[in-house]
């Protein structure tokens, strides 16, 4: 199998078939991280992304595979000759041309947020999803195979009936759901919560148990939660009933970088119930103040409480 030197130029001309367009895709990406790449490189990659409308979307595809190959993240050392070469290698040898790679990359496409953000996507088989702040999944949608996988974070997810039901993974066995709507959340502990706001879901592991529009599956048990309290965040308030202060920061934390802080162990335990707007923790940490009566400082990049 021949695959390109980061050293050689990508061809900028239009690709006549996919497996080609996945090859130049990876090639550009060794190509771009290559500790010699120019100026020039740049400006033919645009010219290359501009040749054809598919082009943008098999790099982003060719870019989360790149993400998943040991050595080669952004995050990691800057990336030289040799790595970006051995780079390309685990993208275009993992089967003939490729191909495969990159389907499983699709299949497997990650979406994050960071704290304080809110992603909404669509999935190319009409079904809809929107990620709550601080939240991974993996997706796929395609004729053959609908599944998302919850890492960490909560989703309010809209299946579109199709023939092949939807999977969803949280992490504590599988559920499919025909269609509806349906709120996952899986914290920082790994305790999962489902709940079919409309529609109904079936395990497929354990007892094979159904949630129908209403219930909830959460700590190996069905419920009927308050469902204008379970979707809250959706408008970018959280709902508390009965929690510890140290649940309600570690909930507002997700949505603010100025961090609300138990400044007094003795108060950790304190109970919390209300509806709260997410965002602003200096607000938060001056109304839980006033309502618990607690003492309130705030410095760099924080909101104290107690103490």
């Amino acid at each position: 199998m021949s695959f390109a030197m980061p050293g050689r130029r990508p061809s900028n001309s239009f690709d006549a078939n996919p497996a080609a367009t996945n090859r130049s895709a990876a090639e550009w990406i060794a190509r771009l991280n290559a500790d010699d790449a120019t100026a020039q490189d740049a400006a033919g990659f645009r010219r290359w992304l501009a040749a054809n409308p598919d082009h943008a979307e098999r790099f982003e595809r060719a870019t989360d595979l790149w993400d998943m190959v040991p050595g080669t993240a952004p995050s990691r050392a800057p990336v030289t000759r040799r790595r970006a070469l051995a780079g390309l290698m685990a993208l275009t040898a993992t089967t003939a041309g490729g191909t495969i790679a990159f389907q499983a990359a699709h299949a497997a496409t990650p979406y994050e947020t960071g704290i304080g953000e809110q992603r909404r996507i669509g999935l190319r088989d009409g079904s809809s999803l929107l990620l709550d702040a601080a939240t991974r999944v993996r997706l796929i949608a395609t004729a053959e195979r609908r599944q998302l996988w919850l890492e960490r974070g909560r989703v309010d997810l809209t299946v579109t009936p199709r023939t092949i039901p939807f999977t969803i993974d949280a992490g504590r066995g599988d559920m499919t759901a025909s269609a509806g709507r349906f709120d996952l959340r899986r914290d920082r502990e790994d305790r999962v919560a489902v709940t079919a706001i409309e529609g109904s879901a079936t395990e497929t592991t354990g007892g094979a148990r159904q949630l129908t529009g209403g219930e909830r599956l959460v700590d190996g048990r069905i419920d009927r939660p308050d469902l204008a309290a379970t979707q809250a965040w959706t408008s970018g308030r959280a709902a508390f009933h009965d929690d510890t202060l140290t649940t309600v920061a570690e909930e507002a934390n997700r949505y603010s970088t100025t961090r609300l802080v138990i400044a007094d162990p003795a108060v950790a335990g304190v109970r919390v119930s209300g509806m709260y707007r997410m965002g602003d923790n200096v607000a938060l940490g001056r109304s839980l103040a006033t309502l618990l009566a607690l003492r309130v400082r705030t410095i760099e990049g924080a909101v104290l409480l107690g103490g």
